[in-house]
């Protein structure tokens, strides 16, 4: 799950518990991602200009851009 995680300027990605998060996703900078998310595969969360914070039992389905 590491590759999918990336910082962006100093800020990095903070996980709640029994996140998943595909290994086709990518989740960069200031995103929040809270308790029992799912990320699947070829979504990216960009929080590169503000914070995304994705609330529990969230998920972000195929290919969708945040």
């Amino acid at each position: 799950m590491n590759n999918c995680l990336r910082s962006f300027k100093g800020v990095s990605p903070k996980l709640g518990e029994r996140v998943y998060i595909d290994p086709a996703a990518i989740v960069i900078g200031n995103v929040h991602l809270d308790d029992d998310c799912s990320i699947w595969p070829g979504a990216v969360i960009r929080g590169d200009m503000h914070k995304i914070k994705i609330g529990v039992r969230c998920n972000i389905q195929d290919n969708a851009v945040l």
